[in-house]
């Protein structure tokens, strides 16, 4: 159970987005809950990333709690050819990591600096092939069963919310009724939401694991939200075992003294990270270095 001293000495920024995730109903998924559901066992997955990543954020997730967005199956080819998604890429990571969250598509999720992942609940509900939570009225499915869970979770959102809509020319009496909150307020709502949370997930345990588990195993694509075609999992705990690097992204056609440079210097930071073999190539074989590790690509 999460304590209400490990939110107050968060930074602000961190209380205002959870409470942002609050007010949109998302789901936080945590490695601790996570590790209940699934278990301890690593799986193999993927990461493109590009070289200021490779030097300045990869050493932030190596054996840590926060997760990294991996995937096992590209159907349209742009990942599996070395590309990213948020950055240019140009490195393909073979990465071995515990399962956060196992789904078919871009989980759009948002993340928090105690490594949990904030998810939408029509984004669970499609994992899991649950209608209750789709369209609109997902989140109002999803609240109703945390109030379930927690029976002052209800008031205590709606005077946070309420609270919110108070303006200056207000009455006194609304004023009175609905006070701005404070910090330690904003935590204990954040506690609550976060251990309602972590009961009703503990309460699907089995529909979960089945759900985490089939998408591990058998990977299907669906393109709600990804325009590139592949599945996205979240892992956490995560260490490097081969690393290639593209050089149709990294390189220079034109300077080839440039492109050896710049091929030293990501070996050189790689290095460190990379418990098996740093390759290179062009991005023809990233398919096969994919294909010879349990990926599925077309």
């Amino acid at each position: 159970m999460i304590k209400l001293k490990d939110l107050l000495f968060e930074k602000v920024a961190h209380s205002k987005k959870s409470l942002e995730w609050v007010s949109l109903d998302y789901i936080p998924m945590s490695p601790k809950v996570m590790k209940q559901i699934m278990g301890d066992t690593p799986i193999t997955v993927f990461h493109n990333l590009n070289p200021d990543a490779i030097k300045n954020k990869l050493s932030k997730v190596i054996g840590k709690k926060k997760s990294i967005s991996s995937y096992t199956t590209d159907t349209e080819g742009h990942l599996s050819s070395g590309g990213g998604v948020q950055t240019s890429g140009g490195v393909v990571l073979e990465v071995e990591g515990k399962v956060l969250v196992a789904g078919t598509e871009d989980l759009a999720s948002v993340p928090d600096e105690a490594g949990r992942r904030w998810i939408a609940p029509s984004v669970l509900g499609k994992i899991l092939g649950m209608s209750q939570f789709e369209g609109g009225g997902g989140g109002i499915y999803y609240r109703k069963h945390l109030y379930n869970m927690d029976k002052k979770l209800e008031d205590i959102l709606f005077k946070y919310k309420t609270s919110l809509l108070i303006a200056p020319t207000d009455s006194k009496e609304d004023t009175d009724r609905f006070p701005p909150y404070t910090g330690k307020q904003k935590a204990d709502l954040i506690k609550r939401w976060i251990n309602a949370s972590n009961k009703f997930l503990l309460k699907m345990k089995k529909t979960i694991k089945k759900s985490f588990e089939n998408n591990i195993n058998n990977p299907r694509i669906t393109k709600f939200m990804s325009k590139y075609g592949y599945n996205e999992l979240l892992v956490y705990d995560v260490q490097v075992k081969d690393a290639y690097i593209v050089l149709d992204y990294i390189g220079d056609p034109n300077d080839f003294e440039a492109t050896e440079k710049t091929i030293k210097e990501i070996q050189k930071d790689l290095k460190p990270f990379v418990k098996g073999k740093i390759y290179q190539g062009f991005a023809d074989g990233v398919k096969k270095f994919i294909k010879q590790r349990g990926g599925k690509v077309w």
